[in-house]
């Protein structure tokens, strides 16, 4: 489970437009693997924000600490409606530890921005990322 963006893994778009950065083979934050229950919140929270409002969430993790205190990148996501917008990407500079903090502090990209997803196929994403979470829990029982 990834995010696929215009034909290409978000993490290797990320590490073609930033090399050098550690970037690929970063996983999703709606994975299963993430260790804190206040982190899954936050993003289950933020990821899909109410119409009209934009919310920065985490979205991408690394996945040796499966949690918020590595390499962060997060997302600014507004719902317009009929789309939902990734206004800006970046990396998450936060220094406190508190889940609710994270995107306080970001750096953003220059070279990615306003990427924009119709609302049915936004949906239709985490509704897999949701799937699998289910199968995952099932599997573990």
């Amino acid at each position: 489970m990834n995010y696929y963006i215009d034909g290409v893994w978000l993490d290797r778009k990320l590490d073609e437009q930033y090399p050098n950065q550690m970037y690929r083979g970063l996983i999703p934050t709606l994975v299963p693997w993430l260790d804190r229950e206040d982190e899954k919140e936050v993003v289950w929270r933020r990821i899909i924000p109410g119409e009209g409002e934009t919310k920065i969430c985490p979205i991408l993790m690394c996945p040796e600490d499966n949690d918020f205190s590595c390499t962060l990148i997060v997302a600014e996501i507004k719902n317009c409606g009929d789309t939902i917008q990734w206004q800006r990407v970046g990396l998450d500079k936060t220094s406190e530890w508190e889940a609710e903090k994270v995107g306080t502090i970001v750096e953003w990209f220059d070279k990615i921005n306003n990427l924009v997803f119709s609302k049915n196929e936004y949906l239709l994403m985490i509704n897999n990322f949701k799937q699998f979470l289910f199968d995952q829990k099932n599997i573990e029982q």
